[in-house]
């Protein structure tokens, strides 16, 4: 079940939403290209993405949390877009 703080900002569609979203669907370089002074990927991101896709809030998510090639393909194909800690709370589960 979803925090009420969280749920609180899906209602809003507040910007950490949109952030995990673009995460889920593999479409952050499509937030980076609509503006290059966004922040990038963050740990905070990460883990967001990762509380929406455990409780299925969307569909046609794009990355699996539990595959490790799956998540070693995402983080090398958006390594631009992502700090160190986003990259290490991705890759955290398998090491």
């Amino acid at each position: 079940m979803l925090k009420s703080d969280i749920l609180k900002m899906a209602i809003n569609n507040n910007v950490n939403i949109k952030r995990a979203k673009a995460l889920l669907s593999n479409s952050w370089d499509e937030i980076y290209e609509d503006s290059p002074f966004v922040a990038k990927m963050s740990v905070n991101d990460v883990n967001l993405a990762k509380e929406l896709d455990r409780n299925q809030v969307f569909k046609n998510v794009k990355i699996d949390f539990d595959d490790y090639k799956n998540v070693h393909n995402f983080v090398i194909n958006n390594e631009k877009y992502m700090d160190e800690l986003a990259k290490s709370a991705l890759l955290a589960d398998f090491q």
